[in-house]
């Protein structure tokens, strides 16, 4: 900015004494028909000191414009590098502040796992017993059942956002079509409990990527288990694995509810408000597909849905192939 200022103090120099050394002559002999110097001299003299003390006092307002500037600037960096240093410091503490409340959620989740655990187990043994009446056993039932989902939320929620973030993710290759096909055996038989059928569509080629097996295998269950939670009685799933050069897609279509427009920005938000109770009850906890999501991304993957053909659902799963 200075440099420029200082081109522009010198091209006003150099106009002026131009202006003066031509102009200035040019009207003296207009107006001296005999063309002597000695009338137009004092005239250019006086002329040039003129010009010289405009440029002086214009060279001081810059200066004075120039130091004005300078010492706002430095007066706002101050006040940036104050309030960059405050800022710092608040996201410090907020970090702290925030491992401290995850470390103390742990410990309580940790600790509330054993007295659920006992809770549910009592309960399931008092319910076989013959010396209850039916209202009795429904209750007992109830707490049974109650004990059951909080024990699968503070699993969720220890396998998430109250999980070690040191935690090393082991990597192997794996055949991802072997996988699914475990995981739709498996899950076939929770399927028929509402005459639902899961059926795979795939070549039988292995298709192989570098991944933690348990965490995919938690991915794909829990798709699944949400195309069986959310699809009616009857319904059909599937499930199908392709790949290119480079890449392997998974997706898991079902005939079932579907998710509504206002809420497919916060399904993969952790407690998200988009859950919603299952064609035949089952209890939702909104962890689900925040966990897959957080998996996915740490393979290096995306996961993603859109609608399926008439009703329903059907989830994506992209993940990087092994390169040989």
């Amino acid at each position: 900015m200075s440099f420029r200022r200082i081109r522009i103090i010198s091209s006003i120099k150099t106009t002026l004494l131009i202006w003066f050394v031509l102009f200035v002559p040019a009207c003296s002999k207009e107006n001296n028909p005999d063309n002597t110097l000695i009338n137009t001299r004092p005239q250019v003299e006086n002329s040039l000191y003129l010009a010289i003390l405009i440029i002086v006092l214009l060279f001081a307002i810059i200066l004075v414009l120039i130091n004005r500037n300078l010492k706002k600037t430095k007066r706002n960096h101050r006040i940036a590098t104050l309030q960059n240093e405050q800022l710092q410091q608040t996201l410090s503490e907020l970090e702290r502040v925030n491992k401290n409340y995850i470390r103390i959620m742990r410990i309580m989740a940790h600790d509330l796992r054993n007295p659920l655990s006992g809770m549910t187990g009592l309960a399931a043994l008092l319910y076989e017993d013959d010396d209850f009446t039916e209202d009795s056993k429904h209750m007992l039932k109830l707490i049974e059942t109650t004990g059951i989902h909080s024990m699968e939320m503070i699993n969720e929620l220890l396998k998430t956002g109250l999980g070690d973030e040191n935690e090393k993710v082991e990597m192997q290759k794996f055949d991802l079509t072997s996988l699914l096909y475990d995981s739709i055996e498996l899950l076939q038989f929770k399927a028929n409990d509402k005459e639902q059928q899961i059926i795979f569509e795939s070549d039988n080629t292995p298709v192989f990527a570098e991944i933690n097996h348990e965490k995919i295998w938690r991915v794909v269950n829990n798709l699944i288990v949400n195309a069986i939670k959310f699809s009616h009685i009857g319904g059909t799933i599937k499930v199908a694995i392709t790949h290119n050069a480079t890449h392997l897609l998974i997706s898991v279509a079902d005939n079932g509810i579907g998710i509504p427009p206002d809420q497919k920005d916060s399904v993969f938000e952790m407690f998200t408000p988009a859950k919603k109770v299952g064609t035949d009850g089952e209890q939702p906890f909104g962890l689900g597909l925040s966990i897959s999501k957080k998996i996915v991304e740490m393979h290096k993957g995306h996961i993603w849905f859109g609608n399926n053909i008439g009703t329903g659902t059907i989830f994506y799963i992209d993940l990087p192939l092994t390169q040989a």
